[in-house]
C-alpha cells in the first residue's frame, strides 16, 4: 500500500507541476502581493502601523485564494477520476481507499502549503514597516495552514461523495457559504422578530450556532490575532478545531470512498425521471434551443419548481413583513422590500453563472461537441440557441425580480439607484462571458475563477460607467433632452457591448469553432 500511495501521490505532484493553471494561480497571487507591497511603501510616509495594513491585505488574500482552491483545486481529487472513468482502475491496479486520497488529495494540500511557505521571508518586510510583531506573522501563517487542510479536507469529502466535479463544487461552495453567512443571518433573523415570538428553546439553540462555528473561523482568528494587543497564542483553538475537523472528514472519506464511488452516469437536470415528469414531446424548431432547456437547464419540470418556489420564497417576505406589523397582502415595503430585490438578483446571478459555466462544458465532458458542430447550422447559431435555451430557464427568476421591484418599488428605491442597476447588469454580462471563456479552456475551475476575477474587474469598471453616465446625463440636460437616465443607460451598455462584450464574444466563437473540429 505504501508504494502504491506513494506512486500516485508523486504522479499527482508532477501533474499539477506540468499543469499551467496552477503556475498562473501563483504568478497572479505574486503579482497581487507585489501590489501589496507597492501600496504599502507609498502609504509609508504619511501613515502609521503601515505593516500591519499590509500584512492584514496579505493574509485576507491568502483566505481567498485558500477558499476558491476549495471549491475548484483540492474539489476534483476524487472526481477528476470519476468524470475520467479512471476510478475503477485505481481500484484494479490494488490502490485501496486510503492509498487514493492520500495519494489524490495529500499531494495538492503539500503544493498549496508550499505557496504559503514561500511566502514567510516576504512578509516579514510588514515588521520593517511597522505596527506588528514576528509573532503576530506566525502565528497568524499557522492559522492560515490551519483553514486551508480544513478547506481541503472539507472539498475531499466533497468530491468523494459527489459524482462529478461540479456537483462537489456547488456542495463545497455552500457548506463554505454557510460556514461565513450563518451567523450573520442567524443574528440578524432573530433580531428582527419581537421578543416572545420565537421559543426560547429554539432562540437559545440558534443562539449557540454562531459562537460554535467562531470557533474554528479564520477570519475571527486573525482579527484576534492583528486587531488586539493580548499575548500571541501560537497554536489557538481554531488550529486545533480546524486540525481535528478535517481529520475526521478525511477519515470519513477514505471510509467511504467504495460506497460513493459507484459508476454513475452524469446527465442534466431533467434526465433524471424523478424530476422530469412531463412528457418530451417533439422538438421544436430551435432544436438546439430545445435541448439545451429541456436537458441541460431541467425542462418545464424545473421551470415550474422555480416559478412555485419563486412564490413561496415572495410570499415568505409577505408573512414576515406582517408578523412585524406591516399588515399588506400583496405589497413589500422599506428594508423587506431591499431584502427580497437583493434575494432574487443574488439568485439570478448565480443563475446565470451556473448556466453559463456549464452550458458549454457539458458538450466538452461529454465528448459531443463534434457532434453538434455536424448539424447544418452554423457555430454563431448554435451559441445563440444554447443561450436561448438557458435564456427561457431565467423566466422565473426574472418574473419574480420584476414583481418584487413592481410592489416595493419605494423602499428599493430609497436603497438603489438606477445607476447601481446598470452597472450591476453590465457586471452579470461580463462575468457570464468570462465564465463561458474558462468554462472552455478549464476543467473544473470557470465558476470560482470568474467569481476571483469578477471581484478586481468590478473596481476597474465601476469607474467608467458612473464617469459616462454622468457625462451623458449632463449632456442630455443641456440639450434639453427628457429621459436623460434611460439615455445614458443606453449608451453605457452599448459601449460596454462595443469594446467588452463583443471581442469576448468572438473569442468565445473562435474557440468553439476550434474545440468542434476535434
Amino acid at each position: 500500500m505504501i508504494s502504491g500511495t506513494l506512486t500516485l501521490f508523486n504522479w499527482t505532484l508532477k501533474m499539477d507541476s506540468k499543469s499551467i493553471y496552477p503556475h498562473i494561480i501563483r504568478a497572479v497571487f505574486s503579482f497581487l502581493m507585489l501590489f501589496s507591497i507597492s501600496i504599502a511603501f507609498a502609504d509609508a510616509f504619511g501613515a502609521s502601523r503601515t505593516g500591519l495594513r499590509f500584512f492584514e491585505t496579505i493574509c485576507f488574500m491568502n483566505v481567498l485564494l485558500i477558499t476558491v482552491s476549495g471549491v475548484s483545486y483540492f474539489v476534483t481529487a476524487v472526481t477528476e477520476e470519476k468524470d475520467a472513468g479512471t476510478f475503477a482502475l485505481l481500484r484494479l491496479a490494488g490502490m485501496t481507499a486510503l492509498s487514493v486520497t492520500l495519494g489524490k488529495s495529500t499531494s495538492r494540500l503539500v503544493s498549496s502549503l508550499m505557496l504559503l511557505v514561500i511566502q514567510l521571508p516576504f512578509t516579514f518586510l510588514a515588521i520593517t514597516l511597522g505596527g506588528i510583531l514576528w509573532q503576530q506573522i506566525i502565528a497568524s501563517y499557522l492559522a492560515l495552514a490551519a483553514w486551508m487542510v480544513l478547506v481541503a479536507n472539507l472539498a475531499l469529502f466533497c468530491s468523494v461523495r459527489c459524482a462529478t466535479s461540479g456537483r462537489a463544487a456547488g456542495m463545497a461552495g455552500t457548506i463554505l457559504l454557510v460556514v461565513f453567512l450563518l451567523p450573520s443571518l442567524i443574528t440578524n433573523g432573530l433580531a428582527a422578530f419581537p421578543p416572545g415570538v420565537v421559543p426560547t428553546f429554539v432562540s437559545n439553540l440558534l443562539t449557540a450556532i454562531p459562537s460554535l462555528l467562531a470557533t474554528f473561523n479564520i477570519f475571527d482568528r486573525l482579527r484576534v490575532l492583528l486587531q488586539t494587543d493580548d499575548a500571541v497564542i501560537f497554536l489557538g483553538q481554531q488550529f486545533w478545531i480546524s486540525i481535528g475537523v478535517a481529520l475526521t472528514l478525511f477519515v470519513i472519506s477514505t471510509l467511504t470512498l467504495d460506497f460513493w464511488s459507484a459508476p454513475v452516469e452524469s446527465a442534466g437536470p431533467s434526465e433524471n425521471p424523478a424530476i422530469r415528469r412531463w412528457s418530451v414531446g417533439r422538438s421544436w424548431s430551435m432544436a438546439v434551443m430545445w435541448k439545451e432547456f429541456l436537458f441541460f437547464t431541467g425542462g418545464r419540470s424545473f421551470f415550474a419548481v422555480k416559478l412555485i418556489g419563486g412564490g413561496l420564497l415572495f410570499a415568505g417576505f409577505i408573512v414576515l413583513q406582517n408578523s412585524n406589523g406591516y399588515h399588506s397582502f400583496f405589497y413589500l415595503r422599506g428594508d423587506y422590500a431591499w431584502a427580497a430585490f437583493l434575494t432574487f438578483a443574488g439568485f439570478l446571478a448565480l443563475e446565470v453563472l451556473l448556466y453559463s459555466s456549464g452550458c458549454l462544458f457539458y458538450e466538452i465532458r461529454q465528448s459531443t461537441q463534434a457532434t453538434l458542430a455536424s448539424i447544418p447550422h452554423t457555430g454563431t447559431r448554435i451559441l445563440l440557441e444554447k443561450a436561448g435555451g438557458c435564456l427561457i430557464a431565467l423566466i422565473p427568476v426574472i418574473f419574480w425580480l420584476c414583481v418584487t421591484v413592481l410592489t416595493g418599488y419605494e423602499g428599493i428605491a430609497r436603497e438603489c439607484s438606477a445607476t447601481m442597476v446598470i452597472s450591476f447588469l453590465i457586471m452579470l454580462g461580463f462575468s457570464s462571458h468570462i465564465a463561458v471563456i474558462l468554462s472552455l479552456y478549464t476543467r473544473w475551475a470557470a465558476l470560482p475563477l470568474t467569481i476571483l476575477i469578477s471581484a478586481p474587474a468590478f473596481f476597474c469598471l465601476a469607474a467608467p460607467i458612473l464617469g459616462l453616465t454622468a457625462v451623458t446625463t449632463a449632456v442630455a440636460r443641456s440639450q434639453h433632452i427628457e429621459m436623460g437616465l434611460l439615455l445614458s443607460a443606453c449608451v453605457n451598455l452599448f459601449w460596454t457591448w462595443l469594446f467588452i462584450l463583443l471581442p469576448l464574444q468572438l473569442w468565445i466563437r473562435d474557440r468553439w469553432n476550434d474545440i468542434s473540429q476535434f
